[in-house]
């Protein structure tokens, strides 16, 4: 009896270490981002795990400037500032190139936008299909906090902005998700059906 018990804690043990790479929740904040190598045209930095690239955040501080709550943002202009077309746009993605889910973000009007912004967003698809849409604010002295849902199984995001003048965008507090690889579920379905044979096992003990 005793050795079907500690055989069942180490089932259980086992699945759920199986479900611990499931998923994770994470923040981008920009406070870390490492920028002392960045290029300007394009720009490119890695934060927590997502490359960000633009073909231009702004001419100093490589996309990332302080907000008046202490923390750093992550800031772009909603068009190419050398030639002024509106091609400029900010894609992340997991440095893995890993799957995952867009669960929220904030964001607010920056330098030069007035009190209004108009922020474009588009989630890609691991198949190549978009969702899209716009996010609008308007300037209370802060981040405007934004929910998704279904932006799920994502491989990138674009943001481009702003559309309502040639000012800066404001983007921070991205929360994102890892979506689990195919095999992680297989671990997992493996435990537990590996725990439902010693669970029989011990009732018939």
């Amino acid at each position: 009896m005793k050795s079907s018990i500690k055989t069942m804690l180490s089932v259980f043990t086992f699945a759920a270490g199986c479900s611990a790479p499931l998923a994770f929740a994470d923040t981008i904040t920009f406070d870390n981002a490492d920028l002392t190598s960045v290029a300007i045209r394009p720009t490119i930095f890695t934060t927590q795990g997502f490359v960000f690239t633009s073909l231009d955040y702004e001419a100093i501080g490589g996309g990332v400037a302080p907000f008046g709550n202490g923390t750093n943002v992550l800031k772009f202009a909603a068009y190419d500032i050398v030639s002024g077309t509106p091609s400029n746009a900010v894609t992340f993605r997991r440095q893995d190139a890993a799957l995952f889910n867009l669960n929220s973000l904030e964001f607010s009007p920056g330098d030069y936008a007035g009190n209004d912004v108009k922020m474009g967003i588009k989630g890609v698809f691991a198949n190549g299909s978009t969702v899209s849409g716009y996010l609008q604010a308007h300037n209370g002295g802060g981040l405007t906090p934004v929910d998704f849902d279904g932006w799920n199984g994502l491989a990138s995001v674009v943001l481009t902005g702003n559309f309502l003048s040639p000012g800066y965008v404001q983007v921070d507090n991205i929360n994102v998700t890892a979506v689990p690889e195919p095999s992680s579920y297989a671990m997992l379905f493996g435990g537990l059906a590996l725990l439902g044979v010693v669970g029989r096992r011990a009732k018939r003990a």
